[in-house]
């Protein structure tokens, strides 16, 4: 359990961590209470249905952290394309593909010649 002193100051390194004046600037734009003055944001709607309890859940936490949706599903999205990139470089998923691209151009020029 943190003490009062270690609260206070976790919350407030927290918010100058997460501080983005531009995604409630974007919130509010996206849900139409600021008009776009000219053009459109560069976004992008990224839809999937998702089992009801954990969309109860998704809408249980945002609300009790004060946060929109979609500041919190970006941030999740962001974190697991992070993870998943980590993972597949750890795993040398790309050297992979690359090592076997590689043999069948060798294999193919072989059979040109041939």
């Amino acid at each position: 359990m943190r003490t009062p002193l270690d609260s206070l100051v976790t919350e407030h390194a927290l918010r100058l961590v997460n501080q983005s004046g531009n995604a409630d600037f974007t919130d509010a734009i996206l849900d139409g209470r600021i008009p776009m003055v000219s053009g459109e944001l560069p976004v992008k709607n990224v839809c999937a249905k998702v089992h009801p309890w954990l969309s109860d859940e998704i809408d249980k936490v945002v609300d009790l952290l004060g946060i929109s949706k979609r500041r919190f599903l970006e941030a999740a999205f962001i974190e697991a394309v992070n993870k998943a990139n980590a993972i597949i470089e750890a795993e040398g998923v790309h050297e992979r593909f690359a090592a076997m691209a590689e043999a069948e151009a060798h294999a193919a020029a072989e059979s040109v010649e041939g």
